[in-house]
């Protein structure tokens, strides 16, 4: 049997550095994942897995194993994603986006249209506010349960779960008003 998070952490403070590698190797898919996701953008999401790994390497010990280690690296994460989604805010009125390129169109209609419907999701995403976004990435692309969220979040069940009933309520008003 594969040992647990919290053996490989005491593996790890004993001196074992393979322990660490096995925790990363263990978490970097998903924590790679949470980071697309909030980010939108492969290279920033492997910097910030690259940089939520840094943390959990500096910051291991302090670790309070009140929560799962998991739990903890996508606290770690999703802090990480949050200060490069305010940079990059920041940054932002300085791009022309006038010059970007787009997306050649798919040849058949099928492709057409579900592409049109991923980029039209995609969109109404990122007009989430913050804690709404970030409440429906951790519940449906990590599959989280709202406890989880409320401790990842550093807010209580209830308030992670409102923030994604609002997340899905307004995508689908979003979404509705498009058909129409």
């Amino acid at each position: 049997m594969a040992p647990s998070d919290y053996q490989l952490l005491d593996r790890y403070a004993a001196g074992d550095d393979s322990a660490f590698e096995e925790l990363v190797t263990r978490h970097q898919k998903t924590v790679y994942d949470l980071a697309y996701r909030m980010l939108e953008n492969h290279a920033d999401a492997a910097e910030m897995a690259q940089k939520t790994f840094v943390q959990v390497f500096l910051h291991h010990r302090s670790f309070k194993r009140e929560s799962s280690f998991r739990t903890w690296v996508y606290q770690i994460c999703l802090n990480q994603c949050r200060n490069a989604l305010r940079n990059r805010a920041r940054l932002a009125h300085h791009e022309d986006v006038e010059g970007l390129a787009l997306a050649a169109p798919q040849d058949t209609f099928t492709e057409v249209a579900r592409s049109e419907l991923k980029d039209r999701l995609g969109q109404a995403i990122r007009t989430l506010p913050a804690r709404q976004r970030e409440a429906l990435v951790l519940r449906v692309y990590h599959d989280h349960a709202f406890a989880d969220i409320g401790v990842i979040m550093s807010c209580s069940e209830g308030t992670a779960k409102a923030n994604y009933h609002h997340a899905v309520d307004k995508l689908r008003r979003v979404l509705m008003a498009g058909e129409g």
